[in-house]
């Protein structure tokens, strides 16, 4: 199958601290590292302006990422979720982020923007004037089909170290390359079953420090499995996506099961031959989640009145 690969939250992933060792420059330097290893070109790192406001040298990342050869596009400002946010406040994150990442975006060949948590506007209201501002910025509407929970990962991954149980650690990273395999064979069946056909998926990953770790298996288990990495562009130009962003969805879903819902068919968003490890993994990591998901950055730029 075909995938475009994409990254949200560059430069600095805004829900939890780094453990020791790591720094948001070399968990981006290493994902770059691994990309490079593995040929895995032109990646587009959907971004939050937020760090260049609270620490400059944090472009030196967007520089380092675009120098590699992949993109950058628009994730808003601070990374306010619409279900919880009015529609004038989360367009005018959306241009404060459109005004701060303006010299890497401008350097992509397309202009991307993408949801936080993919949620569209939990009212018709807010879903419209939303798509108005992003349609008014030329951007275009990136979607996703495969996410792998990978910041769940990263948060059992390190509460297993922090509680001396390594050998459990280190098992985690084999069991993550072999489900994240299986996720994107599911969500392949699933987008076959919604839309009639083999489309071109759209994966995510987030910069945390278990990616790091387990990039190079991960990306090695997909190639096995026949995945071909191509351009988000053309992954968007699959006319599946023409129903991204179209109708009231404040589920934090994937495409293809957001789709379902609206159609009136409730379908497994993970393979049900992993649910059991994914609630384990979720369990484990429960000591390190925050609070919330979404904005967890206290530095909005306030709109004028």
């Amino acid at each position: 199958m075909q995938m475009a690969f994409t990254l949200d939250d560059l430069p600095v992933y805004p829900h939890m601290a780094l453990p020791d060792g790591y720094t948001p420059h070399s968990v981006a330097t290493q994902i770059i590292g691994a990309f490079a290893r593995n040929g895995v070109s032109g990646v587009f790192a959907l971004a939050n302006s937020w760090p260049l406001d609270i620490e400059p040298t944090y472009e030196r990342i967007l520089d380092d990422w675009v120098a590699a050869g992949h993109h950058i596009g628009n994730h808003t400002h601070t990374h306010p979720l619409l279900n919880e946010t009015s529609a004038e406040d989360f367009i005018h994150d959306i241009s404060v982020a459109d005004e701060l990442l303006a010299p890497w975006i401008n350097k992509a060949p397309l202009r991307a923007f993408r949801h936080p948590l993919e949620l569209w506007g939990n009212t018709e209201e807010k879903r419209v004037r939303v798509n108005e501002h992003i349609e008014r910025l030329a951007y275009r509407s990136a979607g996703v089909t495969s996410w792998f929970y990978e910041w769940e990962w990263d948060r059992a991954w390190r509460h297993l170290l922090q509680t001396g149980r390594s050998e459990e650690a280190e098992r985690l990273k084999t069991d993550f390359v072999e489900y994240a395999a299986a996720q994107v064979a599911h969500d392949a069946a699933v987008c076959k079953s919604v839309f009639g056909r083999e489309i071109v998926g759209i994966g995510l990953i987030h910069p945390v420090a278990f990616f790091t770790e387990v990039a190079d298996a991960f990306f090695a288990s997909l190639f096995a499995d026949g995945v071909a990495f191509v351009s988000l562009a053309e992954a968007l130009d699959d006319p599946a996506y023409v129903r991204s962003g179209s109708f009231v969805s404040d589920a934090f879903e994937v495409y293809q099961i957001k789709v379902a819902a609206a159609d009136g068919r409730a379908l497994d968003a993970v393979p049900p031959t992993h649910k059991a490890l994914i609630e384990r993994v979720f369990e484990l990591g429960a000591p390190l989640r925050p609070p919330r998901r979404g904005m967890l950055v206290q530095n909005k730029r306030q709109r004028a009145t």
